[in-house]
């Protein structure tokens, strides 16, 4: 499909991929996308808002719930604005403890990626949020794409059992970014 401006006109094409697996343990979801300019270069601005997000139930917000990354930092003051191969919700939701971990792939632009990981369920995935996240104002984390040129980027979201150890996230990480 067309990215196009407020006024209509194209000025990249976008493709999107999405295989979903699962097994009795848990459930995955391999997002790709590609960013193609099409119609010119695209620069992509430094924002903190977008890139890979996705929304989290109620019950798995922080608190009630818990986030955690591959730092091993947690909450949202830990894990807001900093990078990390992935980050992890989890907790209590219709009495069974789960979980949903953004894995980044580690041949993403910028990987690892930066976080807008909020305690209100808000969970992104951001390249691209360099000044915001650093709070520096100073850093410009703005890429753009060269006429015909492209840009892909691959996530994959991973659904478990319990907390983020019961869930194996670390190893189911690891699992993925060595796969071929």
């Amino acid at each position: 499909f067309d990215l196009v401006t407020p006024e209509e006109k194209a000025i990249a094409a976008e493709t999107q991929a999405y295989l979903f697996r699962g097994d009795e343990q848990s459930r995955t979801i391999e997002c790709e996308f590609t960013i193609q300019a099409t119609h010119g270069p695209v620069k992509m601005g430094d924002t903190k808002e977008g890139t890979f997000a996705i929304r989290v139930v109620k019950a798995l917000d922080s608190p009630p719930g818990y986030m955690v990354n591959s730092n091993s930092a947690s909450g949202e003051k830990g894990i807001w604005g900093q990078r990390a191969d992935w980050v992890d919700y989890y907790g209590k939701a219709e009495g069974e403890e789960v979980g949903i971990a953004i894995f980044d792939h580690p041949e993403n632009f910028r990987h690892p990626t930066y976080w807008h990981a909020r305690r209100y369920g808000l969970f992104a995935a951001n390249p691209f949020g360099v000044r915001e996240f650093t709070h520096n104002r100073q850093q410009d984390g703005s890429y753009t794409i060269a006429a015909n040129g492209s840009l892909t980027f691959r996530y994959r979201v991973f659904i478990h059992h319990g907390n983020y150890q019961q869930g194996r996230v670390a190893e189911a990480y690891r699992q993925y970014a060595t796969a071929k």
